[in-house]
């Protein structure tokens, strides 16, 4: 047995581990958070500890792993935690990671008439006696018109409430249902969640349903990001693992608890005061939320459990709140179209409107919708991961320390960051305006390939022809460098250049194949919806340049933030709204690209910039 110290801000682990044992293992399971966009496969090169004390810290490494690590990384004892063998006693520290410090966007649009489905109503009922006999239950029921209404969970306390309170109490309806009594009058006093879970972030809004306002907005790193990047790697760690399914469900039930508590100590609010939560997200968070098997989605024909909306009862999924309330997930349109693009649709107003407009949401996965409120037809492209980081050398999400914006100029590289802090990685805007920009400065052609030093020579400063160095064999743009206050030397390689051709290409082919099944030319778009983080911080000209949007189409780009967040609260707050989103899902046909006959030729004809 070895003796393993794990350190991670504050806290310090001791722990006794068989030879051979994974790091990677040890680390999740006692807990300690850690980035790992492959789910520990080797190859994101995120999982990036700090051996402190033992021999494997001595500037060696496994060779899958010198790509992923800088020689200054190596010499500090960097290591991959996936490709770490425990076969000494070792001090590893691991970073803090980036739930503390995420840029998570919150806001989104929408104003909405207030007509929420949980309503109050205060009540005083007779005393029973002999001559009135009648049960708790009957005496109730009948005094409110709703004969058979009372749920079971509401029962238990039910005779101690009426007795404590001389029998003057408020009923809490959910449409017809009675999902709770309470004892006085608390007609006032009810609250509801709206909470979109994204492949990579969450964010929860607390709402006064009395009177409409937000009070509260909640945001954090999806948990379940340290078994996986994308819905496909956590969908195989699913099926790799007994317990995968319940395990992940747990990590984003857990944090929507962290979430409500957060919610109920700030504003003094008991649990059981929130009656209604609306959920969103793409389909496979919205089954593993649920606990539904996810494993026909990732194959074809992709077909999910359920794709309607449905509901589920708080006590049900363990989540702390009224135990009779609701949690409504909103519908989906197919496996890889979910409830967040439905409340995209919602926020954006396009289905209530005869001009023809185009949504784009670039997160993880990328959603497409084109339509009015006629017809809706949508698609999904694999393009997000690369415009989050993933499968970028030196990529990271929109946390403190990403280098979000770049200027390339015959003077050389200037960029800002993420909360102003020393550069650390860059995120999906920064690299969209680098390789636009690379293109402009002529770095680079437009087949995407990167000119060598000796190539650029003639023709650029030297400001910047000292930039280009080369880098596994290829030449490389180096962005921020430790000499210039960056934590590492943060360069662009040729493979990031092809991972955001290829993401690029995937969402242009996804616009024009829509475009080419309603009929439409670029003239007759009126408006493009831009939502979620993504969409809400690029460059439209940069994203124009590399062909990410349409040329044609960008001065009629609108940012529309977080219009999934947007769209569930809707949904929370208006019933006419929860039925909108039914009708959306009715009237929407999903194109799946995969089998389409066009898109692999409309592709490799997208893959230039």
């Amino acid at each position: 047995m070895y003796q393993v110290e794990i350190r991670q801000g504050s806290r310090i682990e001791k722990y006794s581990v068989p030879s051979g044992y994974s790091l990677f293992r040890l680390l999740k399971e006692k807990g300690f958070y850690m980035d790992s966009l492959c789910g520990g496969k080797g190859f994101c090169g995120k999982c990036k500890v700090r051996i402190v004390q033992g021999d494997i810290s001595k500037g060696r490494c496994s060779p899958d792993e010198a790509g992923h690590l800088s020689f200054v990384e190596r010499k500090e004892g960097i290591r991959l935690a996936c490709r770490v063998q425990i076969n000494e006693d070792l001090a590893v520290e691991v970073p803090e990671g980036i739930q503390r410090d995420a840029a998570i966007l919150v806001e989104g649009k929408g104003d909405v008439v207030l007509n929420p489905r949980v309503v109050k109503r205060y009540v005083e009922l007779s005393n029973p006696s002999l001559d009135d006999q009648a049960s708790d239950v009957d005496r109730i029921e009948e005094v409110l018109g709703a004969p058979g209404r009372l749920r079971p969970a509401a029962l238990r306390g039910l005779p101690e409430t009426l007795r404590a309170h001389d029998f003057k109490v408020t009923a809490v309806f959910f449409d017809q249902d009675i999902i709770a009594v309470e004892g006085g009058d608390t007609s006032e006093t009810k609250y509801g969640v709206a909470v979109d879970i994204g492949t990579t972030t969450m964010v929860g809004f607390l709402i006064d349903l009395t009177t409409g306002q937000q009070l509260d907005v909640y945001s954090a790193i999806n948990p379940q990001r340290q078994y996986g990047a994308d819905v496909i790697t956590r969908t195989d760690f699913t099926l790799e693992n007994e317990d995968g399914l319940a395990l992940l469900s747990k990590l984003v039930r857990d944090e929507i608890n962290n979430m409500l508590r957060a919610f109920c100590q700030k504003w003094a609010i008991r649990s059981d005061m929130i009656y209604h939560m609306t959920v969103v997200g793409n389909t496979i968070m919205m089954h593993l939320f649920a606990g539904l098997p996810v494993r026909n989605i990732a194959v074809s024909p992709f077909i999910p459990v359920i794709a309607r909306s449905f509901e589920l009862e708080p006590w049900q999924v363990g989540i702390d709140m009224c135990p009779s309330g609701r949690i409504t997930i909103l519908p989906m349109v197919a496996g890889y179209v979910g409830a967040d693009t439905i409340a995209d649709i919602l926020a954006s107003g396009m289905a209530e409107r005869d001009e023809l407009a185009l949504l784009i949401d670039i997160g993880t996965n990328g959603e497409i919708a084109l339509g009015n409120r006629k017809e809706i037809i949508t698609c999904s492209t694999a393009a997000g991961p690369a415009f989050e980081g993933a499968h970028i050398r030196y990529g990271m999400g929109g946390v403190k320390g990403a280098i979000s914006r770049v200027r390339i100029s015959k003077h050389g590289i200037e960029y800002d960051t993420i909360g102003g802090q020393p550069a650390r990685g860059i995120c999906g805007s920064g690299i969209v305006d680098v390789v636009a920009q690379m293109i402009k400065a002529g770095i680079m052609d437009t087949t995407g390939r990167i000119k060598s030093a000796q190539e650029v020579k003639a023709d650029l400063p030297d400001a910047l022809v000292s930039r280009v160095i080369e880098l596994d064999g290829k030449p490389a743009l180096l962005i921020a460098s430790r000499e210039e206050g960056a934590l590492d030397d943060i360069y662009i390689c040729q493979k990031d250049v092809r991972e955001v051709q290829l993401a690029k290409a995937a969402i242009a082919s996804g616009i024009h194949i829509l475009m080419k099944e309603m009929g439409v030319r670029h003239e007759d778009i009126q408006k493009v919806y831009l939502a979620g983080g993504f969409g809400n911080y690029i460059d439209y000209d940069h994203a124009a340049d590399i062909g990410l949007i349409p040329s044609q189409l960008r001065s009629k780009v609108i940012a529309i933030g977080n219009a999934a967040g947007a769209g569930a609260k809707m949904a929370l707050l208006s019933k006419e709204y929860m039925e909108m989103a039914e009708c959306i899902r009715n009237k929407t046909r999903y194109v799946e690209l995969s089998s389409h006959p066009d898109f692999q030729n409309v592709f490799v004809d997208f893959l230039p910039f």
